[in-house]
């Protein structure tokens, strides 16, 4: 009783292969067909004795003989094969397959698994990328350290996605990329909302009140550190709004046709 396996050959042709002592076996039927040799006891006659044998497998049916070859009489049948040795044959690709990658990968590991065909990687296309621009606009145009916070999201965005610079990111990527957006104005929101009010408060209490400056930068400071609820209102409000509307676009790959220099006046 011996271990056969099935493998196709471009989807066409299935070569039965047995082994048998660590060697391989080929189903002789299977490379005759394979080589366009229409009389396969003919061919097989002329193989050397040590060249042919039978083999038995099971089959829904109890065991089955079967006429098998080994790698020098299936060398001996391509040989006999004048398409195996024309270049762009059904016969000669067949030759190459065998002998470039089915044998080689048995010898290697025991047995022969088939190439992985290279997944078609899904990139991200421009409006995409606008559209994660215009999101770290939204995180950084507001900041003194524009240049600075932007560079800081980059890296962010490549740290969580695990895409270094200068790849692209994949459409799959989209979704995370959104989720990490939302993680970055948590943090940059507060800030800008303290920030607003300090100023509020310096240009009231210290510039026109006159009141002491060691003692009110001190209290503004801890005010800060406390994130002060008070905040521009039309920022406070439109900020939000946008970013999300911008996560959404970002999300679901929607065009959009705003430069985002522009959304200085749609916060406003």
């Amino acid at each position: 009783m011996s271990n056969l396996s099935v493998f196709n050959f471009e989807q066409n042709s299935q070569i039965r292969i047995i082994m048998i002592n660590s060697n391989p076996w080929f189903v002789a039927k299977d490379i005759c067909d394979a080589l366009g040799l229409s009389n396969h006891r003919d061919a097989i006659s002329k193989l050397d004795k040590d060249e042919k044998g039978v083999a038995l497998t099971d089959t829904l049916g109890g065991q089955q003989e079967l006429s098998v070859i080994n790698e020098s009489g299936m060398y001996a049948l391509v040989m006999r094969s004048r398409d195996a040795m024309k270049e762009g044959t059904p016969q000669h690709k067949f030759r190459k397959w065998v002998t470039s990658e089915v044998l080689p990968s048995i010898r290697k590991t025991g047995k022969y698994e088939a190439p992985k065909p290279i997944e078609k990687r899904n990139y991200i296309n421009n409006n995409d990328m606008l559209n994660i621009k215009r999101l770290i606009w939204c995180c950084a145009g507001h900041l003194d350290q524009k240049q600075s916070v932007s560079s800081a999201i980059w890296y962010s965005l490549r740290n969580v996605t695990g895409v270094p610079s200068p790849a692209k990111f994949e459409v799959e990527h989209l979704p995370l990329l959104a989720q990490e957006f939302n993680r970055i104005l948590s943090i940059i929101e507060p800030y800008l909302k303290a920030r607003y009010a300090c100023e509020e408060a310096l240009v009231k209490r210290l510039l026109r009140d006159r009141e002491d400056a060691q003692s009110l930068l001190s209290k503004l400071l801890d005010e800060m550190r406390e994130s002060v609820s008070e905040f521009n209102t039309a920022l406070q409000k439109q900020l939000p709004i946008v970013f999300q509307g911008e996560c959404l676009n970002l999300v679901e790959r929607r065009p959009n046709h705003h430069d985002h220099y522009e959304y200085n006046e749609r916060l406003i």
